[in-house]
């Protein structure tokens, strides 16, 4: 430190700062948004927001992480891991069709290849690290365990009330 010139010094201080989550506006709103970047793999985005107005894309690893976020999202208190089988997994696959633009028998296929509780376990888990990995900030955006609440499968942010956003056209869920 001693042989570093001043502007050394105030690159690392600056990089310090930057990296400093203390100082980093917190998130303030999670939204889901047609995505301005048309691709095969996804039609919405989910973005956290910050006080500043600043975005932050979370980078999904695959449509099932993101589908199982967005499902959770659409249910302010929480659900029952067995709920979304109801039916035939018919809201899922009803809104996998609309996230996708496509029939949902792929996810079907997923689901009965893994067992459901599996499919469950796995998306919650890959959805929870890549809401983690968008920001130091975004653990009560992300899904809770849900030996915390009951059993249910919720998002802290959503479920004390925090601000969430869904595009129209995803309204009817």
């Amino acid at each position: 430190m001693n042989k570093m010139t001043a502007e050394e010094m105030r690159q690392r201080l600056a990089e310090y700062m930057e990296s400093d989550v203390s100082l980093m506006p917190r998130l303030v709103a999670v939204e889901v948004r047609l995505s301005s970047e048309p691709s095969a793999r996804h039609r919405y985005d989910v973005v956290l927001i910050d006080e500043d107005g600043g975005e932050t894309i979370v980078k999904f690893r695959d449509r099932c992480s993101r589908l199982v976020y967005i499902y959770t999202l659409l249910h302010p208190q929480g659900y029952q891991r067995r709920a979304a089988a109801s039916n035939n997994y018919h809201e899922l696959r009803q809104l996998f069709s609309q996230l996708y633009f496509t029939d949902s028998d792929a996810l079907v296929r997923t689901i009965e290849s893994t067992g459901y509780d599996q499919f469950i376990s796995q998306y919650v888990a890959q959805s929870r690290k890549a809401v983690r990995q968008s920001s130091p900030l975004a653990s009560p955006f992300a899904i809770d365990y849900p030996q915390s609440h009951c059993g249910k499968l919720l998002i802290p942010f959503v479920a004390q009330g925090g601000t969430v956003i869904i595009d129209p056209s995803l309204s009817k869920h």
